[in-house]
This record gives structure tokens, C-alpha cells and sequence, in this order.
């Protein structure tokens, strides 16, 4: 590895570009030097070219490509993401931003930790007009974390603050990125797959990228859960169970999670955005991802008009949780503080 890699930030995007102009700057505007930055529309339908053309004039590391036709998340993912010849790549989506100095400490992290596949760190939550919301911060003891620790941890759910991630080179390229993997949870699946393969991770407790949480009008993203549902069956039957058997791990740990998040997402699939047909294909995913007598006792509770109630109860829950980790990362701070004084 050279005293100073090379690095590009890899930006997909697809209609936002109110949002992409922000991402893009801060990209550009790195403490790091001869950063690239790479963007790839998915077939924008609003003023995504318009955008990138102006920001190409004013910044000469942009290299911009449209697409000929959308590709997808995965899919453009893995097209993008293939086309820099760095060193570490930085996966930045287009409603998100990084600080001045997140790829110089990153790289020196990395650098660090050379059996790392990825580094990530805390960030700031911002609305949709650039508010600040929550801090949010991955509670662990280590700033590495190897590679069968990873993997058992990644078990509960996608452990990093935030998509918003810098990637060896060489690790993306031995997993082949994204291609033929779940679309819309294939973030979660490639840290899977980077922990079988025997890299672990590296995290800063330092905040340093804004994550932009805004309000989705016309319920796009509930209106994909299916796909969601569809690659969580995947991770697990096709990442994680093959990765447990190969160390002679016991699955059971599996079975457990997969019947539980099908239980957490049973309430989304009752709301009014969904036709009977669209409502009866996410029950049959919710079985396929974890069958049990409590999810068929939720599904009956929820058929009675109860989704309200479960879809609050679960946000309430995730809001205490996010308290919670915010409390013990504050006092945690003034430990350290005070150890070091």
C-alpha cells in the first residue's frame, strides 16, 4: 500500500438533484488530495444532467456518466463503483454528505488496520432541508472489529451509523460489488460478504458525514418493501447461511433473527398504500423470511386494523433505543474525557 492512496468518492443517484449538488461539493472539497469523484445517474427524470453539468465545469476530478437505461440500485451500484482505479473507494449516496477532512482520516484508519474491508464512522442525522436531527454512532468497544466477530454481529441487523462507507479497492473487487445481489438491501449484504471473506472493519467514533433522513411523500420506499423482504430472504439463505456452515457455526442463532424480523416488519405490510394482491405477496415473503406462531398471530391482529398501533409501537421502541444509545455515547465521551484530563 503507498504512503498516500488513491481514493474516489463513487456517487450513484437517480432524481435528486436537489440534494446531488451538496453531496458532489463536499466530495470535492476534501482535505485529502487528488480525490476523484465519480457519479453515475440511474436515468434521472429532473434536473440531474443540468446539475452535473454545471458541477463538471467548476470541478475537474468529476467524472459524470448518464446511463443509457436504469439499472437499479445494485446494478448501478456495481457499474460505478468498478470504473475508479484507486486504491479505496468511498460509496456516498446523493442525499448525503461527507466533512472536509472524512477521507483523510478514514485512509489513515485503513491504513492502520490493513486487514480491514471497510471503515465507517458516527454522522449527523439532517432533514431534507439540512436541519441537524440525531447523532447516530455504532456502540462498540474497539475501533477493529475482525472479521468472525463482524460477521456474528451483522447477524442483528447492518451495523454502521449510516450507509456511508469507505471500501478497500481490493475487497470490492474479490466480491465482484453488488452484482446478481438483493436490490435495496445490498449494502447489508456485501458487509456479509466481506466478513466471510475474512476482512474485518474499522469504525470512528468521530462524526464525520451528515446522513439526510427526509420525509417521503409519495411513500416510495414502503412502496419497495417487497424488495427489501426479497433480500433479506437472500442475505440469510445465501450469505449468511453458507458463511456459518463453512465455520461449523450453529445456525440456530439464524432462525431466531430471520423469525424475528419478519415479526418487525409484519406492520408495515398492513398499511393503506397496499392493495390486497401487493398485501397478500409480503405476507408470503414474511413467511418465507421467518415463519412462526407469533408472526401469524401478529398477521391475524393486523388484519383487524391494528397496523397503526404496531407500525407506533415499533418507532416508539426504536426512538428509546436511539435515546439510549445517545445517552451511553455521550457518557462514554466524558469518561474518556475525564480519563485523559
Amino acid at each position: 500500500m503507498p504512503d498516500s492512496p488513491s481514493i474516489a468518492v463513487c456517487i450513484p443517484t437517480y432524481n435528486q438533484a436537489q440534494y446531488l449538488i451538496h453531496s458532489v461539493r463536499s466530495a470535492c472539497n476534501q482535505t485529502y488530495p487528488n480525490v476523484e469523484v465519480w457519479v453515475s445517474d440511474d436515468g434521472s427524470t429532473d434536473e440531474t444532467p443540468q446539475v452535473m453539468e454545471q458541477l463538471c465545469q467548476q470541478f475537474s476530478q468529476v467524472h459524470y456518466y448518464r446511463q443509457p437505461k436504469n439499472l437499479g440500485i445494485a446494478g448501478n451500484n456495481t457499474w460505478l463503483m468498478s470504473q475508479p482505479k484507486t486504491d479505496f473507494i468511498v460509496r456516498l449516496d446523493s442525499d448525503d454528505v461527507i466533512f472536509p477532512n472524512y477521507v483523510e482520516k478514514l485512509v489513515a484508519l485503513l491504513q492502520k488496520y490493513p486487514k480491514a474491508g471497510y471503515a465507517h464512522t458516527a454522522i449527523q442525522e439532517i432533514d431534507e432541508y439540512g436541519n441537524t436531527r440525531s447523532t447516530c454512532r455504532v456502540t462498540r468497544n474497539h475501533e477493529f472489529q475482525d472479521a468472525d466477530d463482524a460477521l456474528m454481529a451483522a447477524v442483528s441487523g447492518y451495523r454502521v451509523a449510516a450507509n456511508i462507507v469507505m471500501f478497500s479497492a481490493k475487497a470490492l473487487q474479490e466480491l465482484r460489488y453488488y452484482e446478481n445481489r438483493p436490490e435495496f438491501v445490498e449494502d447489508y449484504d456485501l458487509s456479509v460478504r466481506i466478513a466471510d471473506a475474512g476482512y474485518g472493519n474499522v469504525y470512528s467514533d468521530e462524526i464525520l458525514a451528515c446522513y439526510r433522513v427526509w420525509t417521503d411523500v409519495k411513500k416510495t420506499r414502503s412502496k419497495r418493501k417487497h424488495l427489501q423482504l426479497k433480500g433479506y430472504v437472500r442475505i440469510f439463505t445465501e450469505s449468511f447461511l453458507p458463511a456459518f456452515q463453512r465455520r461449523g457455526w450453529d445456525t440456530k442463532v439464524l432462525d431466531k433473527q430471520r423469525r424475528k424480523m419478519a415479526v418487525l416488519h409484519s406492520a408495515y405490510c398492513f398499511l393503506p398504500i397496499f392493495n390486497k394482491e401487493e398485501r397478500a405477496e409480503l405476507v408470503n415473503l414474511l413467511k418465507q423470511l421467518g415463519d412462526s406462531s407469533l408472526l401469524r398471530l401478529r398477521l391475524f391482529a393486523l388484519s383487524f386494523g391494528l397496523a397503526p398501533f404496531f407500525e407506533w409501537q415499533l418507532h416508539t421502541e426504536l426512538k428509546l433505543k436511539g435515546i439510549v444509545k445517545d445517552w451511553l455515547s455521550k457518557l462514554k465521551a466524558r469518561s474518556t474525557l475525564n480519563t485523559v484530563s
